[in-house]
């Protein structure tokens, strides 16, 4: 019998367990996964994994994650029947909390978890939530599965949302704000592959600069910016296009539709 089965394996899934493999966590043997596209059904041959079909995946092993796209999760567990006994379950899906996954699956303890699409390259910040009642095996068994693909932040689910805005999304955001730079760079006359370099250089910079202990990101923006010199001149264009402003709107904006993805799944798991 499987150690670990995947309902779903697009680039996420199939990320989280290259990372899981390659750490050791598991070993291919014990994985099976549900993959819907011939090529994903490939891949997963290539990987050694076995393949399992909908619905039999849901009870083809002692932990289950969950890695199908929420928008679909609703309509595929329509019509089946509930899960005995449950599996240790792990959602990576956005905008269905604990309790619905539970409620449409049959109860028993969900760990949720928002990791990025940066896990194929193993630097995946992922928010990861661990309800009271899950088993304290099941509970170490997915601290190392997400680890094995990046850090781990563990949080209230009532946060799963904004986590899902800022470490997933903030993915994005991150990218956009690399071609905004890298396209001023160039209308500064840089030519394409130097503005790209350097707009991909400054961000680098400051990443390493916050791991590597030069100080928080205010501390290191102060440090570069000197009183009428170009950073300071470079910041008041920014604060003036109102960035922070602009930031939010974008965060609370993917939040809100984490919050609808699976029709409102995320109700009940909001703060007070």
């Amino acid at each position: 019998m499987a150690h670990l089965a995947v309902a779903g394996f697009g680039k996420l899934g199939s990320a989280l367990v290259r990372g899981a493999l390659a750490r050791g966590i598991v070993r291919s043997t014990e994985v099976c996964v549900l993959a819907r596209s011939e090529p994903r059904r490939k891949l997963a041959t290539d990987m050694g994994l076995a393949l399992v079909e909908w619905p039999q995946i849901l009870h083809a092993a002692p932990t289950v994650l969950l890695s199908l796209k929420p928008q679909a999760f609703g309509a595929m567990t329509t019509d089946v029947p509930h899960v005995t006994p449950a599996p240790h379950w792990i959602s990576v899906m956005g905008g269905w909390s604990a309790a619905d996954v539970a409620a449409k699956l049959g109860g028993g303890p969900v760990i949720r978890a928002m990791p990025s699409v940066a896990a194929s390259v193993g630097a995946s910040t992922t928010g990861l939530s661990v309800p009271a009642g899950v088993p304290k095996q099941a509970a170490e068994f997915a601290r190392q599965f997400f680890g094995a693909i990046g850090p781990v932040v563990e949080i209230d689910e009532a946060h799963m949302d904004a986590v899902t805005a800022v470490g997933a999304s903030g993915v994005g955001f991150a990218c956009a704000f690399l071609e905004a730079l890298a396209q001023a760079a160039m209308e500064a006359g840089l030519p394409p592959e130097a503005a790209s370099a350097l707009a991909i250089g400054a961000v680098e910079g400051a990443v390493a600069g916050v791991r590597g202990g030069m100080g928080t990101p205010a501390e290191i923006r102060a440090q570069v910016t000197s009183p009428g010199g170009t950073t300071a001149a470079g910041l008041a264009a920014l604060q003036a296009g109102q960035m922070q402003a602009v930031i939010t709107q974008a965060v609370m904006a993917a939040r809100d539709r984490a919050r609808e993805l699976g029709g409102g799944a995320s109700r009940g798991t909001r703060p007070a």
